[in-house]
């Protein structure tokens, strides 16, 4: 191999190393509580995947590792039959695919419809839940996986937090998920994206949609801009956030961007950190996004 060119592909193959650390990183989680949630269902769903059936037992054990205080593995099909649930085991064994949560949320099919309308075969649901031991209900997020048995029959297995902090990988999950409905469905997906009882509206989170002009399509927190072009919006501290959205996207197809924003039903701005997608539908571009809150 000629001497002169060695270092070249050495540099690019660092560079392009450098790159992929950078695209990973965007999506790592950073709470600790997150990281333990992932890593406790990607473990149990390897053991039941070598298993099988025989591991239900082991995630029903008090004091194990999955069956921790309010912290439990709980395994469904992708029916809605549940197999393992310890804390409230008089579900097990019956079919609960029209189980809503306490805003009238069913999330069992969001659940199915997480790990088998898409590529991941993995992701986040939230929902309003009661945690064991108090009265009031509350948010709980959820983590779960699709998982194959020897046996040859599928399985959703998941554990769940309630009050989880925000991660940055909970908007990625929801702008995906969103990004490719609209590809499946194109506008038909617009009435689902602003269900506030769907799975793209939680918290103070929400997925907004504007075109390559700039017209606001989507924004269910704030309907007023829909229908309106707001390509010279800017925020309370004077920054145009669309046009370096758009910017942004010239080059690439994702995008991560700070500003100042109020949250839904307030009027104080608060720092919002969004990250956008660019997707074309048609001959139209589109730009698909959601953020968090970082107070």
């Amino acid at each position: 191999m000629n001497k002169k060119i060695l270092p070249t592909i050495v540099l690019s193959c660092l560079l392009m190393t450098i790159c992929l650390c950078v695209n990973f990183a965007v999506a790592d989680p950073i709470n600790m509580e997150t990281k333990q949630l992932i890593s406790l269902v990607k473990e149990a769903s390897s053991v039941l995947e070598k298993q099988g059936e025989a591991a239900f037992e082991q995630f029903k054990k008090p004091g194990s590792k999955w069956l921790q205080g309010d912290t439990y593995i709980f395994v469904i099909d992708t029916k809605g039959f549940v197999y393992v649930n310890p804390q409230r085991p008089e579900l097990e064994g019956t079919n609960q695919i029209n189980l809503k949560d306490l805003m009238g949320k069913p999330f069992i099919q969001s659940f199915i419809k997480k790990v088998t309308s898409g590529t991941k075969q993995e992701g986040w649901v939230h929902y309003v839940w009661y945690k064991p031991g108090e009265e009031n209900p509350m948010w709980k997020t959820s983590f779960i996986k699709l998982v194959k048995t020897p046996s040859g029959k599928d399985y959703i297995v998941g554990s769940g937090l309630y009050n989880m902090k925000m991660e940055k990988i909970f908007v990625i999950d929801v702008v995906d998920d969103a990004a490719n409905l609209i590809m499946q469905k194109g506008k038909e997906a617009f009435k689902e994206l602003k269900d506030p009882f769907g799975d793209y509206n939680y918290l103070t989170t929400y997925v907004f949609v504007f075109d390559g002009k700039g017209n606001d399509i989507i924004n269910p927190a704030f309907p007023g801009f829909e229908g309106q072009n707001v390509l010279n919006l800017r925020d309370s501290q004077g920054k145009y956030f669309i046009k370096e959205i758009i910017a942004n996207l010239e080059k690439t197809d994702t995008t991560w961007v700070d500003y100042m924003w109020p949250k839904p039903r307030q009027m104080t701005p608060s720092k919002k950190i969004a990250y956008v997608k660019k997707i074309l539908v048609g001959n139209e571009i589109l730009y698909v996004g959601s953020g968090i809150y970082l107070d």
